[in-house]
C-alpha cells in the first residue's frame, strides 16, 4: 500500500487518526472495495513552545464521510454500502443488589394454671418483627462500545455518524477497516487502460459542542492571571477554540463558525490510496 503523507490531513492525529484503501482500478477491475480505518482517542494539545494553551483534546460524537468530488469518474454500489451495526463489542458485567423485606407475626402463649394465665405475656399477644435480606445478581453479556448509525450528509455523501454507548469521548475503533469495507466504488471511465484513476477521500467531521477540552490553561503566567480573574471562562475557551481552528486551517481543513456549538469542524482527512 503506498504511503504518501501528502494525502493525509491529521492536525489532530491523536483525537482521530484515518486510513483509506482500495484496491487497484486497471483493465480488469472496474469494482473495488472501500476500507477505512479510523481511531478515535484523546489528544494532549499544546505541546510545543510556541504555543499559547495547552489542553486535552477528544470528542464525543463523529461523523465518517466518503467524499467523491463531482469531477470523479467513479460512483458508488448502493447495494454494498455498510449499513448494519458494528461488530466491536465488548464484556460489561453489572452487579444488580436484591432487597427484601418481611413482616412476621408471632403469637405469644403464656402458660395456662388453674388460677388462668400467667408468664410475661397475655395470651393472644403478638410481636411484630422485620426480616430483611439482600442478595447480589451478576449479569455478563456483551455489549456495542460505539454506536453507528448510516445516513447522507447534505452534500449526498455517505456517512456514518459514531456515538459512544456512554457518552464519554470516543476510545479506539468502530469497526474492523480491514475485514468491513464501508462500500464498493465502481470506476465509470470508458477506457479504465488510461488516465488518472479516479480519487476518493475519507473525512472525519464534527460539531463544536462534541468537542471535549479539558484541562485548558493558558501558558503565560501573567496572561493566566490576567484571564482567570477578570475576563472569565469564556475568553479561556475562546482561546482553545482559536488554536484549534488556526491548526485545522494550516492544513487545509473546513472549519465552519467554531464560536457556535453548532460551527462544523472536519478533524482529519485521507484520500484513499490504492494496494
Amino acid at each position: 500500500m503506498s504511503r504518501n503523507s501528502d494525502n493525509r490531513k491529521r492536525a489532530f492525529a491523536d483525537v482521530v487518526a484515518i486510513d483509506a484503501w482500495h484496491q487497484d482500478f486497471d483493465g480488469d477491475t472496474s469494482k473495488v472495495d472501500l476500507h477505512a480505518d479510523v481511531v478515535f482517542g484523546t489528544a494532549r494539545v499544546g505541546g510545543e513552545e510556541e504555543a499559547p494553551v495547552r489542553f486535552r483534546l477528544s470528542v464525543r460524537q463523529a461523523e465518517i464521510v466518503v467524499v467523491i468530488p463531482e469531477t470523479e469518474p467513479v460512483i458508488v454500489d448502493k447495494a454494498s454500502v455498510s449499513r448494519e451495526a458494528p461488530e466491536i463489542h465488548g464484556q460489561i458485567t453489572e452487579t444488580l443488589e436484591k432487597h427484601a423485606q418481611a413482616s412476621v407475626k408471632a403469637a405469644v402463649a403464656g402458660s395456662m394454671g388453674s388460677s388462668g394465665p400467667s408468664g410475661s405475656a397475655d395470651i393472644g399477644a403478638s410481636a411484630q418483627r422485620s426480616i430483611a435480606s439482600s442478595s447480589k445478581v451478576e449479569i455478563t453479556g456483551t455489549v456495542q462500545f460505539m454506536i453507528v448509525t448510516q445516513s447522507k450528509t447534505s452534500e449526498g455523501y455517505y456517512r456514518w455518524i459514531v456515538q459512544s454507548r456512554n457518552g464519554e469521548p470516543l476510545a479506539g475503533r468502530p469497526w474492523n477497516g480491514e475485514e468491513k469495507p464501508r462500500l464498493k466504488l465502481v470506476d465509470q471511465r470508458k477506457d479504465r487502460t488510461k488516465g488518472i484513476p479516479p480519487t476518493v477521500r475519507v473525512e472525519v467531521r464534527c460539531r463544536r459542542e462534541d468537542l471535549k477540552i479539558e484541562d485548558l490553561e493558558l501558558k503565560e503566567e501573567r496572561l493566566w492571571h490576567l484571564v482567570s480573574s477578570k475576563l472569565g471562562h469564556r475568553n479561556r475557551m475562546a482561546a482553545a477554540e482559536s488554536y484549534i481552528r488556526d491548526r485545522l486551517t494550516e492544513e487545509g481543513l473546513d472549519v465552519k463558525n467554531i464560536e457556535d456549538i453548532f460551527g462544523q469542524l472536519t478533524l482529519g482527512s485521507a484520500t484513499a490510496e490504492t494496494c
